[in-house]
């Protein structure tokens, strides 16, 4: 029993905190940005909770479908489905619990926040299906990971779907496209080799370019998003660091990633998210 609770932690990445960290973040922006001069620390409580499940739920989906890919692929064949340490049917029971607690807590939302989310969880179960058919998947993964909590949380706020709320979720959209892209690098001999599709496989060579335009996109739609704040210069010069990271992270990628370097660069985004953050949060004054 105590192996099969230990290879369940390790199917949802309990140990690996960054992935619902970077699918809050975005919720956070929305959440600043709609409030502007205070803190609803209800929808925070309410987002870090679902960015959990939900993350952990996508992980174990994705397990269940890729269990024959990632036997293929160094860095995961030691995951529980992979290496035989759960069944199918566990994870599966696994999903289901998991679905059932973050639907629990769309009774807090409106009908709107809860077609979104319903939209959002549904790109996420198929999202697996994507590498397979889809020569960029980071872009369609970006729709569960960056752009449907913000928009659930700014119609949340606001009781409406509107021109800063939409820019929030493209912004995360694109920026989770961009990170995804450097993850992508970790697995590109082993994706290659067994067929997978991915961005870092179609790009080869101009991956830098293509992971510096999703990138500047979303600064760029941050910054148009959140020019009401009364104090957004502050946004601005988070923009402005956000974007030099990435500058330099775009030569990295040029120069060519190697050993551990992708997945490095890959958790840094959850600073650099966090940055961002705190533009919105010192945008607003009276917060600080």
């Amino acid at each position: 029993m105590k192996g099969r609770l230990s290879a369940t932690l390790d199917l949802i990445r309990l140990g690996r905190p960054v992935g619902w960290v970077l699918l809050f973040l975005p919720a956070g922006w929305a959440l600043l940005l709609a409030s502007p001069g205070e803190v609803p620390w209800k929808w925070v409580a309410i987002f870090l909770a679902g960015s959990f499940l939900t993350r952990s739920a996508g992980c174990v989906i994705n397990d269940i479908f890729d269990r024959e890919l990632d036997r293929k692929v160094a860095r995961t064949k030691g995951r529980p489905l992979a290496d035989g340490r759960l069944t199918v049917a566990w994870a599966l029971g696994v999903f289901l619990f998991l679905t059932l607690l973050s639907a629990s807590l769309l009774l807090f939302f409106s009908w709107m926040a809860i077609v979104v989310a319903v939209l959002g969880f549904g790109s996420a179960v198929v999202y697996p299906l994507m590498k397979r058919v889809f020569p960029l998947p980071q872009l369609f993964m970006g729709i569960p990971f960056g752009a449907t909590a913000p928009l659930m949380a700014w119609i949340q706020l606001t009781g409406r779907i509107s021109h800063p709320g939409i820019l929030l979720a493209l912004a995360g959209l694109f920026w989770a496209t961009a990170y995804d892209l450097i993850y992508a690098v970790a697995d590109l001999p082993d994706d290659r080799l067994a067929g997978i599709r991915s961005g870092a496989v179609t790009f080869g060579g101009s991956l830098w370019a293509v992971f510096l335009f999703f990138s500047a996109l979303a600064a760029f739609l941050l910054g148009v998003a959140g020019r009401s704040l009364p104090q957004s210069g502050w946004l601005i010069l988070s923009l402005v660091l956000f974007l030099s990271a990435t500058v330099w992270q775009s030569l990295k990628l040029r120069a060519g990633l190697t050993g551990e370097e992708p997945l490095r660069l890959f958790r840094s985004h959850a600073v650099l998210g966090a940055l961002v953050l705190a533009g919105f949060w010192t945008s607003s004054p009276t917060l600080v």
